[in-house]
């Protein structure tokens, strides 16, 4: 299953003006948080991300979820490694043998996101 979201930079950057920490708090993990270092690009990528689960997550399951049932960190090579954080949609995962990856893609105003919903193989 496939998930997609794109997300206009100016829409995240005004939120932040305009709200701070309170839109920082409700949208972002505090893990999320301690990585973002005023870098506003960094949380676009991860709200498109967020959106793009929230997607594919419904296609596939047809479970409402939120923003935070997300966390969107990065691997040591710079990949987004998605956690999921709904018990639900674990157990679900875990149940299935289903893994879940996301991609990030950053463009001067616009940021986009996919979140791809696939079985996990096991490799002999």
């Amino acid at each position: 299953m496939l998930g997609i979201d794109i997300v206009k930079n100016a829409r995240i950057e005004s939120a932040l003006s305009r709200f701070g920490v309170h839109f920082l708090n409700k949208v972002y993990t505090t893990s999320e948080i301690n990585l973002y270092k005023n870098n506003t690009q960094f949380l676009c990528g991860r709200f498109a991300s967020k959106e793009a689960c929230i997607k594919a997550c419904f296609m596939a399951f047809s479970i409402k979820s939120y923003l935070k049932d997300f966390e969107i960190l990065k691997a040591q090579n710079g990949m987004p490694i998605l956690n999921i954080l709904n018990q639900e949609i674990k157990d679900i995962f875990l149940k299935n043998h289903l893994k879940a990856f996301v991609s990030i893609s950053h463009e001067k105003e616009y940021t986009v996101a996919v979140c791809y919903i696939t079985k996990e193989e096991v490799i002999c």
